[in-house]
């Protein structure tokens, strides 16, 4: 029913053919006898690529439903990937022979010769290869000609694919509003009861099951739940774990639920991954928590006695939401209540259908095509948003009659997973573009439960069959790509930014559809089968060691492990894995719970190596070998402790991303050398040669983010230093000064010269210094006519600071944070800027432990002024500033929403002070008044615009009943709720009767 595979791409072999045909052009400019022998076929090879590229598109999505069209596709693969390998193999070459003549000091005359030489020397080994691979290619472009090929091309025009990009997705609840309160209400009562001590802390926590078939949205439930302001204000600690990651024991799930307490504060997956150093008993004790166990399995579910038995050391009403498709587990995980969550009805399938489909436009000639659709999709969301996102490509009822017609709708009648989501998975496959399908059907291999982040899936597919596309234009462009696969709901969003996940639903049909190109070794499987014919390979055993058969002539590309938690030798049993040499190009150990323990020097067998992962794997000595990998590009050693490095790292001149700690960073000599580096996050400076602020100087490919630290070590500094100013791609930048770097004179003059040397290029969004040392700070910070870009600053523990530059003049700002500035006094006009225009753009402003600020000045020549200050101001915050005496009037516009005040000293009179009036009233409606005179009169911590206030908390000396008065008087449809739960300080919760 479903071809060998679809994963060679026309564009992706048309990249590569294209390539192998320059270089033998190359090469035949200094070969005339390759040239005579070759040239004919090279020319008819260039003048078929066009064809080629839209016969391989054509075939590809033929060879989803019909095997006939199967032994063209897979020998054109074969001999793309020989071109490939050859490329790779020529590449690796050239750069030994210059790292070779370099190493040899050559003349300077010889030099300039190799600056101008086309090629360097290639061996007859090397002729003999390039000849047969372009005898291999001109024949398999030579059976296009036949009949069978002429009617493929003949499709082509009919069944062109429609490329449009989709609007992005958000995460959407429809039709399940009744369970939504339900479990909310479960979740967070409104009527609560306070806790009576160590008693309460000491009761059983309460279980609450979500329990339903795949596909029916028991996540997307939980996720909405999990993410209400409810939810977050309720709990001291919420975790998330996705229950259904592999067979583990009750250690592992303790310390994956310790991880999910604090993942809202990583921003990082392999943070994630790496050792806790607490216990579960410890992070909860006394703490009231709400944690989410996602996808209940059976191996959780025999563990459950012993782990409940650690988190009943919680704080009372602390709560555990399960969502299982077993309605056993209610039982089983004693819950104290549970919602069931069904197929839905078809009328309700229909709105999710068209809240997809259509969006906000409706397309009533559209509507009874898209009922019918909806028959086929078994009552399962999951399903009627993917198709609808699909039918929204093109709201033409002709596109819309095809996909109801599709074929592929006669294999829905089947109930069990696979094939029930089966036809939907298929048809969004025929009706992607080659790329985008080689990509989805690239992740079949995950594993059920694996998170991923984007950055590193773009990186493991640009290794795997994207290497003949260069650059960061690339990279940008396989970013669009996974936009669109998540806009398509292949890739749901999890609760955590930048990971996500691929339903199990989703996963299981791709399995099928990639055909031999993609499988994953599990327990379960065939574990003897032989895997040399697969390209993209996961093994996820507990015994590495089980016999896996590669084969020495395997066509293996990716080979990523987990689990291992039964191998005894770990080293020994990959080895044996990787016994044979291959075309490997991703190689990935850091899932795997058989730590390697030491390098795994069997590497060296495969060179046209690009992306490696050794992170978590106890290694501390890395050799000399590593340095071969000549096409290395991306080397994550998150979590690896070494006391040094090979001295020339600096020969991986193909590295663009190097994830490593800041104290790994500093080991690598001269790292300047590797100028294709785009992935640094954090650059230590150090004092000796090869290692001082000067490496930055080249590279300037650098981008995204980066930390420049230990400037403490530079004692004198320049624009001509590091050169800031060159990476255009750099969008984050961080600067950090030690906490030892003194307060005197000298080092005062030396931070202030360092970071006037610092200046970043103009593309800068987001700006952090920490720890600096200068009395004041340069007026590169606030030039409005260049950092128009700049959107957020954060100044933190700049202890001598003592006045702030016109950051209020910049015209993109919408963050600004000024955290432990010891001695500023008085911020004013040097702050505001001479300029009617000030903070424009500002939505939060953060003060936050200041504790000799005492003044903070209006802009007093503004105040008859029309033109609004901070007229987008949403949140200020001001924290533990003990001195501070008042606010000014113009940070109280009707933007504000949150106004987070505590640890001041504000007196009465001057809160007072703070209320609208004589300057502003006549520019205010009567509800702006109201929403200001309620914020800025109290002077709490507030969320939420007045009118729609959830919850506050204050504190207030001086509360009387006035007050409750007042309150219930502004807010409609509530219930009002005031509890002393700390003396002098009160919680006042609101609970408005509205529609979820």
């Amino acid at each position: 029913m479903v071809g060998p595979g679809l994963t060679v791409g026309g564009w992706f072999a048309g990249a590569v053919i294209k390539k192998f045909v320059d270089k033998v052009q190359s090469i035949m400019e200094d070969n005339l006898a390759l040239k005579a022998e070759a040239g004919n076929m090279l020319h008819s090879v260039l003048a078929a690529l066009p064809r080629i590229q839209i016969l391989v598109e054509v075939t590809e999505r033929k060879a989803i439903s019909s095997l006939s069209y199967a032994n063209w596709l897979q020998q054109f693969k074969d001999v793309v990937s020989e071109a490939e390998d050859l490329l790779d193999d020529l590449e690796t070459k050239r750069i030994q022979d210059l790292l070779l003549k370099k190493k040899n000091k050559v003349s300077s005359a010889a030099s300039f010769a190799l600056r101008f030489a086309r090629n360097f020397v290639l061996s007859d080994k090397d002729l003999k290869r390039l000849k047969d691979v372009l005898i291999k290619l001109n024949k398999t472009i030579s059976d296009t000609g036949d009949r069978h090929c002429q009617g493929l091309m003949e499709l082509a025009d009919a069944e062109g694919v429609t490329v449009r990009t989709l609007p992005p997705t958000q995460p959407v609840v429809i039709g399940r509003e009744k369970e939504k309160l339900q479990l909310l209400n479960m979740i967070c009562p409104t009527a609560q009861q306070p806790q009576d001590g160590a008693q309460s802390s000491r009761r059983q926590f309460s279980v609450i099951a979500v329990v339903g078939p795949a596909g029916v949205g028991k996540t997307a439930l939980a996720q909405a739940i999990y993410n209400n302001p409810k939810a977050k204000e309720d709990f001291a600690l919420r975790g998330w774990v996705l229950a259904s990651r592999r067979s583990r024991d009750k250690q592992d799930i303790a310390k994956e639920i310790v991880d999910s307490f604090g993942m809202e504060k990583q921003d990082n997956l392999q943070e994630i991954n790496g050792p806790s150093q607490s216990t579960l008993s410890s992070t909860i004790e006394n703490k009231r928590f709400f944690l989410v166990l996602d996808d209940v399995q059976d191996n959780l579910r025999e563990l459950w006695d012993s782990l409940s038995s650690a988190l009943a050391r919680a704080a009372n009403r602390s709560v555990v939401l399960l969502t299982t498709r077993s309605k056993e587990d209610a039982h089983i995980f004693r819950t104290t209540a549970h919602v069931s969550l069904g197929h839905l009805p078809p009328q309700l399938m229909c709105r999710v259908f068209e809240h997809h489909a259509f969006g906000k436009q409706k397309e009533a000639t559209l509507q009874s095509v898209g009922k019918r659709i909806v028959r086929n999709l078994h009552g399962l969301p999951l399903l009627a948003e993917a198709i609808g996102r699909l039918l929204r490509q093109k709201l033409d009822e002709e596109h819309w009659q095809k996909i109801s017609r599709n074929p592929w709708w006669l294999f829905s009648e089947d109930n069990d997973i696979q094939s029930v989501a089966l036809p939907s998975v298929a048809i969004m496959c025929e009706n992607l573009t080659d790329v985008l399908r080689k990509c989805v059907c690239y992740c079949s291999i995950f594993p059920t439960g694996y998170l991923f982040e984007k950055n590193m899936l773009v990186h493991m597919w640009i290794a795997s069959f994207m290497q003949q596309h260069d650059g960061i234009g690339m990279e940008e462009k396989e970013k669009e790509w996974f936009d669109e696969l998540f806009n398509r709901s292949f890739f749901q969003p999890t609760i955590w930014a930048n990971m996500f996940i691929i339903p199990d639903m989703i996963k299981e049909p791709l399995h099928v559809i990639a055909g031999k190109e993609c499988h994953t070794a599990t327990d379960s499987g065939e574990r003897k089968r032989s895997l040399k014919l697969y390209r993209h390979l996961a093994i996820d055993i507990s015994d590495f060691h089980e016999h896996l058969d590669f084969g020495e002539a395997n066509k293996v590309r990716t080979v990523l492990f987990f689990n291992g938690r039964r191998t005894i030798r770990p080293h020994e049993a990959v080895a044996n894995i990787l016994g044979y040499p291959s075309g490997l190009r991703v190689l990935d150990f850091s899932y795997s719970e058989a730590k390697l323990g030491k390098f795994p020097d069997f590497i060296n067998k495969f060179p046209h190596l690009r992306f490696l992962d050794l992170s978590f794997n106890g290694i501390t000595v890395i050799p000399d070998s590593i340095c071969k990998l000549h096409l290395l590009q991306v080397l994550r050693l998150r979590g690896c402790h070494f006391k040094e490095l090979p001295r020339t790292m600096n020969e991986l001149t193909n590295l663009r991303f190097l994830y490593a700690e800041p104290q790994t960073v500093s080991l690598v000599y001269k790292i300047g050398k590797l100028t294709n580096l785009q992935g640094l996050e954090e650059f230590p400076v150090g004092k000796t040669e090869g290692h001082r602020i000067t490496e930055l100087k080249d590279l300037n490919e650098v981008s995204r983010k980066l930390c420049i630290s230990n400037l403490e070590e530079v004692t004198g500094i320049n624009k001509r230093d590091a050169v800031l100013s060159k990476k255009i791609h750099l969008q984050k930048l961080g600067l950090k000064w030690g906490s030892a770097t003194g307060t005197s004179t000298t080092a005062s003059d030396g931070c202030m010269m360092a970071l006037n040397g610092l200046e970043p290029n103009a593309n800068i969004e987001e700006l952090n210094i920490q720890c600096y040392m200068g009395v004041g700070l340069p007026a590169w910070m606030a030039d409005k006519e260049r950092f128009t870009k700049l959107k957020s600053i954060h100044l933190i523990k700049c202890k001598q600071l003592r006045t702030l530059p016109p950051l209020g003049q910049l015209p993109s700002l919408l963050i600004l944070v000024l955290q432990d500035l010891s001695v500023v006094e008085k911020i004013g006009s040097e702050f505001y800027g001479r300029s009617y225009r000030v903070f424009p753009s500002l939505e939060e402003l953060k003060f936050l432990d200041m504790p000799k600020w005492r003044e903070w000045s209006d802009i007093e020549e503004l105040q008859d002024s029309r033109t609004l200050q901070f007229p987008h101001l949403r949140k200020v915050q001001i924290r533990n500033c003990k001195v501070l005496t008042g606010m000014p009037l113009c940070c109280l516009q009707a933007s504000l929403e949150e106004l987070d005040i505590s640890g001041c000293g504000f007196e009465s009179s001057k809160v007072k002070g703070l209320l609208p009036g004589r300057s502003r009233a006549d520019h205010q409606t009567e509800e702006e008044k109201t929403r200001v005179y309620g914020l800025s009169w109290i002077s709490f911590s507030c969320k939420g615009p007045f009118g729609f206030l959830d919850y506050f908390k204050f504190s207030w000396p001086c509360w009387t009943s006035h007050w409750t008065k007042f309150l219930h008087s502004q807010i409609s449809r509530s219930s009002l709720n005031i509890m002393d739960t700390v003396c002098g300080v009160f919680e006042l919760r609101f609970y408005l009767h509205v529609p979820f």
